[in-house]
């Protein structure tokens, strides 16, 4: 295949995308001059790409007016909003398997970022409601409302969170998330197992560490211990890890989980430059496993399955449109531990 080929159905891949999350509520698509300086690409390319998408029956030509969607050329199943707080980090694999799983059932998604504000995401859910949503999938900011049940039981649709509970009684709403206390206890008995007794914990401040650190503890607790240091930022610096470094050192740890990747990859490269091996006098576990391989030692990292989160919140928020009145379904996945070169054998 051509370059000039392998442009043009590019191009008309984007373009489907677009047509399946209602890009273009009107019908009408962006002239072709439009879309060849948006896409950085020649007029001819989008020619043939339109001309593709003509041939698949998705779209029509206007003589004189432009190019419009066919009418239910791209959904069979309903239109699906889908907010989330960044497009960047954490939740590129859980809107990919939102994105494949509302495909194969025919499904239209609405994607939008709220930022991690709660007003963000109020006007998001508004728009994509008025947009003719038929039920969201919903990553809440929970912690910086004053009533945040109130506030969903407010939500004019269906709703299945996803990556967001309640940690007590009140937690009466559909969700799809990682089970993240079982990622920090298996990361802690991975090191157990290797022979590690004195643990510690390195955080930043996420809705998800409290409960990885509920499953560390527990793992601890198992075998009669307690984590030997234990320390949670809101962002750490050099110098904090350099801090809490000599404070593992001097304490006699020789392990530590960190949440996340880029925790734990301070802490290995504060370790490196003072003379320390990883692993052999610190192991070190990465959360997250967004970048853990590209650490300075590859890290050992609990990996939460974030495709098969995505792809179970669409099955249960189809179930429930499905289902009005069926009894309210709560899913929980288990993280995988991904063994890299930051673990191994403690030996006194």
């Amino acid at each position: 295949m051509n370059e000039r080929r392998q442009k043009f159905r590019v191009l008309a891949d984007e373009l489907r995308r677009g047509i399946a999350e209602l890009r273009w509520p009107g019908g009408r698509l962006p002239t072709e001059q439009q879309l060849a300086t948006e896409q950085g690409v020649s007029l001819n390319t989008v020619r043939r790409a339109v001309d593709l998408l003509v041939t698949e029956g998705l779209v029509y030509r206007r003589q004189g007016s432009g190019t419009y969607v066919k009418p239910g050329a791209a959904q069979s199943g309903p239109v699906i909003g889908v907010a989330v707080p960044s497009m960047t980090y954490y939740y590129p694999r859980i809107i990919a398997g939102i994105e494949q799983e509302l495909a194969a059932h025919g499904c239209q998604m609405l994607l939008r970022s709220t930022g991690y504000d709660p007003a963000q995401e109020e006007k998001a859910v508004e728009g994509m409601v008025t947009a003719g949503a038929e039920a969201l999938l919903l990553v809440p900011e929970l912690a910086g409302r004053p009533d945040p049940h109130a506030y969903l039981d407010g939500l004019p649709l269906p709703v299945v969170l996803v990556e967001r509970r309640f940690s007590s009684g009140s937690d009466v709403y559909e969700f799809v998330c990682s089970n993240h206390a079982a990622g920090g206890y298996s990361g802690a008995r991975h090191l157990l197992a290797h022979g590690h007794t004195r643990l510690a914990w390195m955080a930043r401040t996420s809705p998800h560490s409290e409960q990885v650190l509920k499953g560390f503890e527990q793992a601890l607790a198992g075998v009669g211990l307690t984590p030997a240091a234990e320390r949670t930022l809101e962002r750490w610096t050099a110098a904090d890890v350099e801090r809490f470094l000599d404070e593992l050192v001097g304490s006699g740890v020789t392990a530590a989980l960190c949440f996340a990747d880029r925790e734990a990859a301070l802490l290995v490269g504060a370790a490196v430059r003072r003379g320390l091996r990883v692993p052999g006098d610190l192991s070190v576990i990465g959360y997250d496993d967004e970048v853990a391989d590209l650490s300075e030692v590859p890290l050992t990292a609990v990996s939460p399955a974030k495709a098969v989160v995505g792809r179970l919140a669409v099955e249960t928020i189809l179930h429930r449109l499905a289902n009005r009145d069926a009894p309210l379904q709560q899913r929980l996945v288990v993280p995988q531990l991904v063994v890299r070169d930051s673990t191994g054998i403690h030996s006194p």
